[in-house]
C-alpha cells in the first residue's frame, strides 16, 4: 500500500461482495472497490498487501475482534 485517501465514501456506495453498507473503499490500478467491515477485515492481508490506497476512517482493517 502507497497512500491512504482520505475521501469520505459516499452515502449510496454498497460493499462489493455483500452489498451492505460500505465502510472502506480501496483503490487499485484497474479501478476502486467498497467493502463492509466484515468483508474489509476478512480481506485485510489483501487489500494491504495489493492497493495502491486505502480508505478506513473507521479502522477495520486494523480491529482485532472478530466481526459477526
Amino acid at each position: 500500500m502507497t497512500g491512504t485517501v482520505l475521501a469520505p465514501l459516499e452515502v449510496f456506495e454498497k460493499c462489493d461482495r455483500c452489498g451492505a453498507k460500505a465502510k472502506v473503499s480501496a483503490s487499485f490500478l484497474s479501478g476502486e472497490l467498497y467493502f463492509c467491515g466484515h468483508h474489509a477485515k476478512l480481506l485485510q492481508p489483501h487489500l494491504v498487501s495489493k492497493a495502491l490506497t486505502i480508505y478506513d476512517p473507521e479502522r477495520y482493517i486494523e480491529k482485532q475482534e472478530p466481526l459477526g
